[in-house]
């Protein structure tokens, strides 16, 4: 049976119990519906009361609210590029979109424990600020708590609804973008920390696929294993191996080399001979860069994007449209407010941009897999 069936029925089983306890019990704190649980802690918190300690997080609000009215401007001309090298003027290479998370799809089963990870730090640091702004700006948080949303962990707090409206306008937009700037810095954070850590901790290439029939094939090269060097020119790293390839004019259809490679494979180093004749391009395999810690390198990577897709998508003016009311990013809320002290049919106007926004959005996603190093 296929992982992504294993999972499926897992994924169903554990909500059908969940709901079904849920209706037994009925906890207080908890609620519990169809693939959504909502837990509330009950702790509220009032303002800062501190004044100059206030003051000096209200200047972060404003810095937070020029920082999402630029990632706003971001994400259109993103949206515009990409729908124009699309549809209106396509070309033959294949075009980026709006990658959605999707278990056995666009991520794999195994690597799915680290987007969860990063989609539950992401967005607790995200609630958090933007209950830190609120308190700053003399908005009491009535309750925060917890929420999954089929298996997307995340959090919520919520801010006292009548301080809320009656606060300046001012108040509650940088409320709206304090979670928005906190996640755009963290993405940032996390890419420079890769970006310094990984060359550190590079061990080779991992062999991920190997052509049937092909000088890799006929050599006994399987996947799973890593290379170490060729004709004793190390290649801990996936450039230094592409180098050395070039070097030896290995995927050249004009060359005929042999090519010593020194492998590792469940723990035991050998040495392996490769001969690619002329007249054949390549030598038929597909290599990843391989790391030691791999799975702090996932967890690092995964963080940083996570964080600065959820920035760069939050950010934007987003509403979907749900029987009884809509749901809105922080980028909507933004736009929303703004463009609502204008007049009520600007207000209406807002909506539609928002909605079509969304309908971009999904025009341009794309499926590809997402593999982390």
């Amino acid at each position: 049976m296929q992982s992504w069936l294993i999972l499926l029925i897992v994924f169903i089983g554990f909500w059908f119990i969940l709901y079904a306890l849920g209706k037994i019990f009925k906890p207080k704190k908890i609620s519990i519906y169809p693939l959504v649980l909502i837990a509330r802690t009950g702790i509220s918190m009032e303002p800062i009361q501190d004044r100059k300690k206030a003051r000096a997080i209200s200047i972060f609000g404003y810095i937070s609210l020029a920082i999402s009215i630029g990632l706003m401007a971001y994400f259109y001309y993103i949206v515009g590029s990409t729908f124009m090298a699309k549809y209106i003027s396509p070309s033959s290479n294949q075009v980026a979109g709006f990658v959605p998370l999707i278990p056995g799809v666009t991520i794999s089963i195994d690597q799915l424990v680290y987007f969860l990870i990063a989609i539950g730090i992401a967005v607790i640091v995200h609630e958090l600020f933007h209950a830190i702004i609120a308190r700053a700006e003399g908005i009491p948080i009535k309750d925060a708590g917890f929420f999954l949303l089929a298996f997307i962990p995340a959090a919520f707090v919520e801010p006292d609804d009548n301080k809320m409206k009656q606060a300046p306008l001012k108040s509650r937009l940088k409320v709206y973008s304090a979670g928005v700037t906190i996640n755009l810095i963290l993405g940032i954070i996390f890419l420079l920390l890769f970006i310094y850590i990984a060359p550190k901790l590079f061990a080779g290439v991992s062999l991920v696929s190997v052509l049937p029939n092909s000088p890799a094939y006929m050599a006994n090269l399987k996947q799973g294993m890593t290379i170490l060097s060729v004709n004793g020119t190390s290649t801990l790293s996936l450039q230094s191996f592409i180098n050395v390839l070039d070097k030896y004019g290995a995927e050249s259809n004009n060359t005929a080399v042999n090519l010593l490679l020194t492998v590792k494979y469940n723990g035991i180093i050998q040495n392996i001979t490769v001969f690619k004749p002329t007249g054949v391009p390549h030598l038929g395999i597909s290599v990843i860069q391989s790391f030691k810690l791999a799975w702090l390198i996932s967890i690092i990577s995964a963080l940083y994007i996570i964080n600065l897709g959820l920035a760069l998508v939050n950010a934007a003016p987003i509403a979907i449209p749900l029987p009884g009311g809509m749901i809105q990013s922080d980028g909507g809320y933004i736009f929303m407010e703004t463009i609502s002290k204008i007049g009520k049919k600007w207000a209406q106007a807002g909506i539609i941009i928002e909605i079509i926004t969304i309908l971009l959005i999904l025009s341009l996603l794309t499926f590809y897999p997402i593999r982390l190093p």
